[in-house]
């Protein structure tokens, strides 16, 4: 039911710096209005005129029914301006029209953060008489529904009088093609506003969600989200590039030189800071259409020396195919060469393939499992070439989004002791794209009580398709060192697939329950689990919004468009330190094991954390 219109209007490849914060604290001003909000203040900065994604937005002066606005008048240094047109390209041809439910306008502002202004453009071709009448209409609406706060919002909506894409500069540019809502962020970079689909409206004739104009709400609370997660960088942390604007379809590979040995183990706290980019101009059209995982890696060390380098061996030898005595046809044996005449004859020159030689060696996994790799043969047989290893350990998970971008910033310093031998390493970056990628390791000290020391591997998987699968997981010994202060279970865990009954595991409430030393369980669940509106909620904790998908819903320990967070339990009472813990992992939906008729599964990965 939506059309949605696509033209070059300019790409993310040079997402600008952030402006420097305004600080007034030392100034004898009273507090603005921003300070008196507690919002971080960032002054105006001109630009060239430009409507690509992430252009800093250049200064427009707009007719409005207040006569004329100025968006550099306007800036305070802390707001969100949203442009939310009549007819926005991806939301036309619903039966009610996105400004014509009071409902939603109330729902608008009643979530609206407080330091937006918001723009209404009337998008059809109308005289300016029906142009006001609509405006006016809508601002019955608006007026009603802020009556409480109209001083707060009565200078904050401004009513556009010329036509959307007849408005001065990139507004107008932006409102000929692509035609999207479009906002300014708090770092004054124009951003589009993405669906307004809303799950309770669900049209079955069109096989998709009609729009709420409140919809355009979680894209104001995700810049404040933004502007907050900037300003807890930690300024003086150590960053680790590994990926830097790399094109990601499948498997991308780094390999990284860590800081040293000593350095690694004077941090604490290990970010990763990921922006996932489309490929071309934009976001709907340009950006991947589902909700796939995405994977970071650390790649197994297979030691520095190989014992096998200089060693004589066999290589690889390929099949070479024999010639019957008719010149012609192909043959393994004298018996091919008689099949079709019935008559005997020669098959000559046929060489067996060879197998390459082999010899086993212990890989090192970045959690302290080793596994068993293999060198093999050279193509010259003068030696050896080095140890296989794999590339499956995991250090960061996230779900990317319904047609849009992404950027997150996520704490895993609960699997720090992954790197601490601050030896080069290989990161393999792993997800269904394409996608451009950044991706760098912030490392610093943050106010803990303890720094992890050792990490132990638990447990792994689990396909729940089918009954007994909890047979699989046999209770573990851990040893607890004499020094250890801390003991905590670190699990990343999110369920998938859609079986009956219960959609499991992407949309039931699977329970994981955690046994430490016999009598004393933990269960894990999945809280947002049934809820429509379970992953908007999380707006605030970066998940991407008004993604072109039905990327509301709670699922099983993710959402679309949002990083995977490692929950970390302490457990320290649980053991005691100089013995041997328990641990045993099962999984449960509704008291029992699940038995289900399709694909369903939970990726599941655990430890357990050591503090010294």
């Amino acid at each position: 039911m939506s059309l949605l219109l696509l033209a070059c209007i300019g790409g993310p490849d040079d997402r600008p710096d952030p402006p420097e914060v305004v600080d007034s604290a030392d100034s004898d001003a009273p507090p603005s209005w921003c300070e008196e909000q507690d919002l971080t203040q960032r002054p105006w900065q001109d630009a060239e005129d430009s409507d690509a994604l992430y252009a800093i937005a250049a200064d427009v002066t707009l007719d409005t029914t207040e006569g004329q606005v100025t968006l550099s008048e306007l800036w305070t240094g802390c707001e969100t301006f949203l442009f939310i047109p009549s007819e926005p390209s991806q939301a036309t041809g619903w039966p009610n029209p996105l400004w014509s439910l009071k409902k939603d306008v109330r729902t608008l502002f009643s979530d609206l953060p407080e330091n937006t202004h918001v723009f209404f453009l009337v998008s059809e071709q109308a005289n300016e008489d029906d142009r006001n009448a609509a405006l006016e209409d809508l601002k019955v609406y608006v007026d009603d529904v802020t009556e409480e706060s109209a001083s707060h919002w009565g200078p904050r909506v401004h009513y556009v009088t010329v036509r959307a894409r007849n408005v001065d500069g990139w507004i107008g540019d932006h409102f000929n093609s692509p035609g999207f809502g479009v906002a300014v962020d708090r770092f004054q970079r124009i951003r589009y506003i993405g669906s307004f689909a809303d799950p309770s409206r669900y049209n079955s004739a069109a096989g998709w969600f009609e729009p709420n104009l409140g919809m355009a709400a979680n894209e104001a609370r995700f810049y404040n989200m933004e502007s907050d997660r900037e300003d807890a960088l930690d300024p003086d942390a150590t960053i680790v590039t590994v990926f830097d604007g790399e094109r990601v379809s499948g498997n991308t590979y780094a390999e990284i030189d860590l800081p040293a040995a000593e350095d690694m183990s004077a941090w604490n706290t290990l970010e990763i800071d990921l922006y996932m980019g489309c490929e071309g101009e934009g976001e709907y059209g340009y950006c991947p259409a589902w909700d796939y995982m995405a994977y970071l890696f650390v790649c197994a060390w297979a030691g520095e020396d190989n014992p096998w380098e200089e060693t004589a061996c066999q290589p690889a030898v390929a099949e070479v195919m024999g010639l019957c005595e008719d010149g012609a046809t192909e043959c393994r044996s004298d018996d091919d060469c008689s099949v079709d005449t019935g008559q005997s004859s020669t098959c000559t020159g046929y060489s067996a393939a060879i197998s390459a030689d082999t010899e086993s060696g212990t890989c090192q996994e970045a959690d302290g499992t080793e596994h068993t790799g293999t060198y093999t043969c050279a193509e010259d047989g003068a030696g050896y070439g080095e140890l296989s290893c794999g590339c499956d350990t995991e250090l960061g998970r996230w779900i990317t989004t319904y047609h849009r971008e992404g950027r997150w910033v996520h704490d895993v310093s609960s699997l720090l002791p992954m790197l601490d031998d601050g030896r080069d390493h290989t990161f393999r970056f792993a997800t269904t794209g394409p996608y451009e990628l950044d991706l760098d390791l912030r490392l610093s000290n943050q106010v803990k009580e303890v720094r992890a020391s050792e990490l132990v591997f638990l447990y792994d998987g689990v396909n729940i398709r089918s009954g007994g699968y909890n047979e699989s997981y046999q209770e573990l010994t851990v040893d607890i060192p004499a020094d250890a202060v801390k003991v905590e279970l670190v699990t990343v865990t999110t369920g998938h697939g859609m079986s009956s009954p219960g959609n499991c595991a992407e949309f039931c409430d699977l329970k994981h329950h955690w046994t430490i030393n016999d009598t004393d369980e933990i269960v894990y669940d999945q809280p947002w689990v049934g809820d429509n509106y379970g992953c908007m909620t999380q707006v605030d904790d970066q998940t991407v919004p008004n993604q072109y998908g039905t990327w509301w819903y709670g699922r099983g320990g993710w959402c679309p468009g949002k990083h995977v967070d490692p929950i970390v339990t302490d457990i320290t009472e649980l053991v005691e330190p100089g013995t041997e813990a328990t641990v045993w992992y099962q999984n449960y939906y509704n008291g029992s094991e699940y038995s289900g008729d399709n694909w369903s599964h939970t990726i599941m990965t655990s430890w357990i954390l050591i503090s010294r």
